[in-house]
């Protein structure tokens, strides 16, 4: 429920420098939430493989999200800002 609020709050923000603070805010609670992954991750393998395991999961996603900016760039310059928000929030759920 959360998410979704802030979703809807954050595409109808119109000033850069608002925009600015409330992903900053909004950053913290998603990379606070992603804190815990490497001890659950280490439970989840066995020692042999652990390292591994982690390392491949984690740059995958690295890999794949490094193309965000460019995608939500090319979203806003076609359609708007809401449309690449809303797009991210139907990926997102």
């Amino acid at each position: 429920l959360g998410a979704v609020i802030s979703i809807v709050v954050y595409s109808q923000l119109t000033d850069p420098d608002i925009m600015l603070l409330a992903g900053a805010f909004l950053g913290m609670f998603v990379n606070g939430m992603l804190g815990g992954y490497g001890a659950l991750m280490a439970e989840a393998y066995p020692t042999e493989a652990r390292a591994t395991a982690q390392n491949v999961l984690f740059n995958i996603g690295r890999a794949v999200g490094g193309f965000g900016p460019v995608v939500v760039g090319a979203v806003v310059l076609a359609y708007s800002f809401q449309t690449a928000i809303a797009l991210l929030a139907i990926i997102y759920v």
